[in-house]
């Protein structure tokens, strides 16, 4: 196996092939403008905690499964564990149904974050509207 001119070349030619016609880094051709953009301000009430002791904060909702049949219901609560239930209903229905969730934290050097819980609902029925008022403590209903 030895040196080819033709090999070096060919290689040469793609890299800078690959320089000249590749638009690396670059996803699209928007700039930020350089004045000051308008958003929410800080002080605007949808950044207040949630009344209520240990009342959770941060709600996400996420599909639970490949066929859509279950969510996951992921929250935190500031001041300790809370509640690992989540109460929920189809509509026009009066059965209460209970899913029960696990709660953990996470922990890195000296940072320890706040209670994350998570809840899976499964065995949804497809086309039916579920509620779930999210309670983590007696007093706070979210």
């Amino acid at each position: 196996m030895g040196f080819s001119w033709c090999s070096a070349i060919a290689v040469l030619g793609l890299l800078l092939n690959a320089v000249v016609f590749c638009k690396g880094g670059t996803t699209s051709a928007f700039v930020r403008p350089v004045e000051k953009s308008v958003d929410m301000p800080l002080d605007s009430d949808a950044f207040l905690p949630p009344r209520g002791y240990n009342a959770p904060q941060q709600v996400h909702i996420t599909q639970g499964d490949h066929v859509g049949k279950a969510v996951i219901v992921s929250w935190i609560t500031m001041q300790e564990a809370g509640s690992r239930i989540v109460l929920y209903w189809s509509e026009n229905s009066k059965k209460e149904n209970k899913a029960k969730g696990i709660v953990g934290r996470c922990k890195f050097y000296n940072y320890t974050s706040s209670h994350i819980h998570h809840c899976t609902i499964k065995n949804l029925q497809v086309s039916f509207n579920h509620f779930d008022p999210l309670v983590s403590s007696s007093d706070a209903p979210f």
